[in-house]
């Protein structure tokens, strides 16, 4: 109950956990053209590969009967001449993309060029800016959203293995208490035949007790052989009870161990759940 409420509690102040803002700069930066205006964005935990594969999707999103121009690589820059970006402007671009990787996060430069020159730079239509601003943002949001979306998918799978785990240990006590309850009432069938063996021993009961013509043992040799034997089966089925008591002992600590893990990745996967939704 301790550690419901912890988790509740924890779970609580996810709410109040600040995201990483997806601001978009206007910004001179080097480029196959020189040093001109480029949209720059930083996008957290997004890799560079799935950066190209949505800006590709982003910029053409094709169709049946629609051709969209070609996306090329040449050196460092990803480009795409003579697009119409209609929530930007209806004339065409030249569209460079640069994608750079830094730890935990990713830069990725737009510049786009029309026969005017480019976008953002001094003189340009302020609406343009403002539209092409507003564009690569809601690209940088939703690359951040697939970026974590596969976080959480992981931190569930994670979740999901530890809470298998979990329950192939509590399969497996299942089976060691069977054991237990078996080993304790193979002891007490064995006691009552160890009872029943010494009375016949001491009252002389094994007079009659029939032995084979081949065995040289008398009678009470032979009742005090089977006692010996039964005696013997009795301690195997007491170290077997304690052999399946021990890893009872072991499987619960263990299972206490993977309970806490599992409530710390519930805690994880909340967490990544609240950054998500936050993404905007």
């Amino acid at each position: 109950m301790k550690k419901l409420f912890l988790i509740l509690l924890m779970v609580a102040g996810l709410g109040a956990t600040a995201q990483e803002p997806i601001e978009v700069k206007v910004e001179e930066r080097p480029s196959s053209q020189g040093v001109v205006t480029a949209f720059e964005v930083v996008v957290p935990q997004a890799t560079s590969k799935d950066a190209i594969e949505l800006w590709k999707k982003t910029i053409m999103p094709g169709g049946l009967f629609k051709k969209n121009p070609k996306m090329e690589k040449v050196k460092d820059e990803w480009i795409v001449r003579d697009i119409v970006i209609s929530d930007i402007t209806s004339l065409p671009l030249n569209v460079m993309t640069q994608v750079s990787s830094f730890p935990g996060n990713i830069y990725v430069r737009v510049f786009f060029q029309s026969e005017g020159g480019f976008l953002g730079s001094p003189g340009s239509s302020e609406a343009t800016t403002e539209a092409a601003t507003r564009y690569v943002r809601d690209y940088a949001v939703e690359l951040y959203k697939q970026a974590v979306e596969k976080e959480l998918k992981a931190e569930e799978a994670e979740l999901r293995k530890a809470e298998n785990d979990l329950n192939a240990m509590q399969r497996k006590n299942k089976s060691f208490n069977r054991k237990v309850n078996d080993a304790q009432k193979e002891q007490g069938a064995l006691k009552e035949e160890v009872n029943q063996q010494e009375k016949m021993l001491e009252n002389k009961e094994y007079i009659n007790l029939e032995v084979s013509g081949n065995d040289k043992r008398t009678p009470q040799e032979e009742m005090e052989k089977e006692l010996k034997d039964t005696e013997k089966d009795l301690k195997k089925a007491q170290k077997s009870q304690s052999k399946f008591e021990r890893k009872i002992s072991k499987n619960e600590r263990s299972q206490r161990n993977k309970e806490d893990e599992i409530a710390k990745q519930k805690i994880k996967v909340e967490e990544v759940k609240t950054k998500l939704k936050n993404i905007r």
